[in-house]
């Protein structure tokens, strides 16, 4: 063999590396029609590409990876999508993306409406939502604002009231998979409800560092004018509404609410930095979650002797 010589099998290598280099051309995805989910017993339902894909072609003979993923909850090709868990609290149309992914990479899609529905009416979905104290007694008449919207333009707005023990249990769903969603409580109602001339002394004292307030809840009580610190302007805002010379509290806000869970990184200093007064939930959430809990703070009221009920 000389110099020039080159075995033929090399070059028919060559040439098939070559060709899977410069492969650009995407498999071709058809989603199947509109599909209804049926959810039953144990109350959630598995699926499978296969359920979702009529057919996935590529212009390579070689086999092409399949993958589905619930709409508005990723980019690109789904890395875990071999299946899909769909539940009760998924009542409803949805939309699923369907992909395929081929040896050079290249990746195709198609998106399908689905229709989760429980036929039998055995596994209606439940949320709670609950707004108390810091004692634990729960705020009755709060208003809880849910928005949310998708990748898609679509929307979710609903309103809810609490009442008996601030909680409201109900069927159907707060979020979607897909959703960017908020959950907001207020309560903004009689002002000087809870406020009293023992709040002012409380208040006082703490300024002076007689007795500093030992939670971060009485703090955030405290900040009656909301500029995020406890001052002497605290207590001139409360005089004012005590008085009759102002009728609310700044920004019209009576009550603060804040997620249970969250945990003060200084509760010395509750403001810095801002507390979050929603419980977002992600569209990447997957299941969403079914339980809100607040703790609701009068506004001036630091010894949490306000009737929730008001």
């Amino acid at each position: 063999m000389n110099r020039f010589t080159f075995p033929l099998f090399a070059f028919l290598s060559f040439f098939q590396n070559l060709n899977a280099q410069v492969d650009t051309v995407p498999p071709v995805v058809v989603c199947k029609p509109a599909l209804d989910i049926p959810v039953s017993i144990p109350c959630f339902a598995t699926v499978w590409p296969s359920d979702f894909i009529l057919s996935a072609t590529d212009d390579s003979s070689l086999p092409v990876q399949t993958g589905i993923r619930k709409s508005c909850t990723g980019d690109g090709f789904p890395e875990n999508g071999s299946y899909l868990i769909f539940t009760a609290a998924e009542w409803g149309t949805a939309r699923v993306e369907c992909w395929a992914r081929d040896a050079a990479g290249n990746t195709g899609s198609c998106t399908m409406t689905i229709f989760v529905s429980d036929a039998a009416g055995s596994c209606d979905p439940s949320y709670t939502i609950r707004t108390a104290m810091p004692s634990g007694s729960g705020i009755q008449n709060a208003m809880i604002d849910v928005a949310g919207a998708n990748c898609w333009g679509d929307s979710l707005k609903s309103l809810y009231e609490t009442w008996l023990d601030g909680a409201i249990t109900g069927f159907g769903f707060i979020s979607l998979p897909g959703y960017n969603t908020g959950v907001t409580p207020e309560k903004n109602v009689n002002p000087l409800n809870g406020v009293t001339t023992n709040d002012l002394l409380l208040i006082q004292k703490h300024i002076l560092g007689i007795q500093s307030f030992d939670s971060p809840y009485k703090l955030i009580a405290a900040d009656a004018n909301q500029d995020g610190k406890v001052t002497s302007f605290d207590i001139l805002t409360l005089r004012k509404l005590m008085l009759g010379i102002t009728n609310e509290l700044p920004n019209g806000k009576s009550w603060r609410f804040i997620p249970a869970d969250y945990a003060f990184p200084n509760p010395a200093n509750p403001f810095q930095p801002p507390f979050p007064e929603r419980i977002d939930i992600p569209n990447t959430a997957d299941p969403v979650p079914t339980e809100f809990h607040f703790i609701g703070v009068k506004i001036g009221d630091v010894d949490y002797s306000a009737d929730p009920n008001q």
